[in-house]
């Protein structure tokens, strides 16, 4: 049952882009003063819920690199900070994972997972959380727009263990879809798939285009468009556009 109903949510993202920018929190407060932190190789960053605690994984990338994903400098004074990412955006916290996890509702675990430098933040295998968190509409007849919102399911989440190929892809997204194309890796995590496309038939052009963004190895965003020229006729010459954002979450 869990398949079908994901299987219908991916279904639902006949429509998805993540277009929001990154929030950045404020430090958490400071729980000792300039912390030294020696976790051997590389840096900690941690996937933090309130009430669920953290994720946490070793990155093979520079300070500076992760400097500059964050956008907001680390504090001074202090060894391996870790960056800390949340619902809310990304900040870098003075304190050690442990007391991080804490922080977060954890039980005080934040033994890093290490991926091989080819695979550092690479989602993890197991259970994830689907849900779909916001539509927009635009250039759609009013009947066909009431449609599609009634279709959508916002806040809907639905549950499906992951197994991702190797060499990495987002497959997976689409194996229930015969109609799918393959996955285009655009680099920087980013994937792309047209879904369908029905360019230069008889009766109009159609085409459903989902977009994957690695987040995290714990978080992905996926957006979908779905997009019609042939109701233009009936609507000012005004094209249709559906376009769906939604998260996948790890729940292991």
């Amino acid at each position: 049952m869990k398949t079908i109903l994901f299987r219908a949510v991916l279904a639902g993202l006949c429509l998805l882009a993540l277009q929001t920018g990154p929030v950045f929190a404020q430090a958490l407060p400071l729980q000792s003063s300039g912390v030294t932190r020696v976790d051997g190789e590389g840096l900690i960053i941690a996937t933090c819920r309130r009430g669920e605690g953290c994720h946490c994984y070793q990155s093979n990338h520079s300070l500076e690199t992760l400097e500059t994903f964050a956008q907001v400098s680390p504090p001074e004074g202090v060894t391996n900070p870790v960056l800390v990412r949340t619902d809310d955006g990304v900040f870098w916290s003075r304190v050690d994972g442990h007391a991080v996890d804490m922080t977060f509702g954890g039980d005080g675990l934040c033994d890093p997972q290490i991926f091989p430098a080819e695979e550092t933040g690479l989602p993890r295998n197991g259970p994830w959380a689907m849900t779909i968190e916001g539509n927009t509409l635009a250039g759609c007849p009013s009947q066909v727009a009431a449609a599609i919102s009634g279709d959508i399911g916002l806040g809907r989440v639905e549950e499906r263990v992951i197994d991702w190929p190797r060499p990495f892809s987002m497959a997976p997204l689409t194996a229930d879809n015969p109609t799918a194309g393959p996955w285009v890796n655009e680099g920087g995590g980013r994937w792309s798939n047209t879904i369908f496309n029905t360019a230069g038939q008889t009766g109009g052009n159609a085409s459903v285009i989902m977009t994957a963004q690695i987040v995290s190895p714990t978080e992905i965003a996926v957006t979908s468009t779905f997009s019609m020229d042939a109701l233009a006729i009936i609507n000012n010459g005004q094209i249709c556009r559906s376009t769906t954002q939604a998260s996948l979450r790890y729940r292991g």
